[in-house]
């Protein structure tokens, strides 16, 4: 997760999937011998061009079917924004958009992923990475694994 805080406001960052162009948050397979956190980073970076600090422990998981037919259970990291590069390797296959964790629940398909944003305080914004508590989906057994970013940062309007 993506959050940035401008003027006292949270933001999180979407980008569009390169197939459907549905809104999502950065994810990916982890590489070999890649821990989840630092995949997060990765992919924060080579599907947004986001550079930050990522938490290690994550802030939660969800669920999706990758291609509607690849359960994927996925793990989502905090990712505080240092900068945005303006190239990056998906930059000419995506687009980005910083909005309200309130406004991304409404963009999302997901619904775990939607619950999250919805459970992130805009009135109370986070101060520190460890502010919220993992989340765990019971009863869940991931056929496939793959990390997630999701970026914040304060938004400027």
């Amino acid at each position: 997760m993506l959050p940035r805080r401008e003027g006292g406001r949270l933001s999180v960052l979407l980008i569009t999937s390169r197939d459907t162009g549905r809104w999502v948050i950065p994810k990916g397979y982890p590489e070999r011998r890649e821990k989840p956190y630092r995949c997060a980073q990765r992919e924060a970076f080579e599907e947004a061009g986001i550079i930050g600090k990522v938490r290690k422990k994550p802030l939660g998981y969800c669920t999706y079917l990758k291609d509607h037919e690849t359960p994927l259970t996925v793990s989502i990291h905090l990712l505080r924004l240092a900068s945005e590069a303006t190239q990056f390797r998906e930059y000419a296959q995506r687009q980005k958009i910083w909005i309200s964790p309130a406004e991304a629940a409404l963009l999302v398909e997901e619904p775990e992923l939607q619950a999250l944003f919805r459970s992130i305080d805009a009135g109370n914004p986070l101060t520190s990475q460890d502010r919220l508590k993992p989340r765990r989906i019971t009863g869940r057994r991931p056929m496939h694994e793959a990390a997630v970013s999701l970026a914040m940062s304060p938004v400027s309007r």
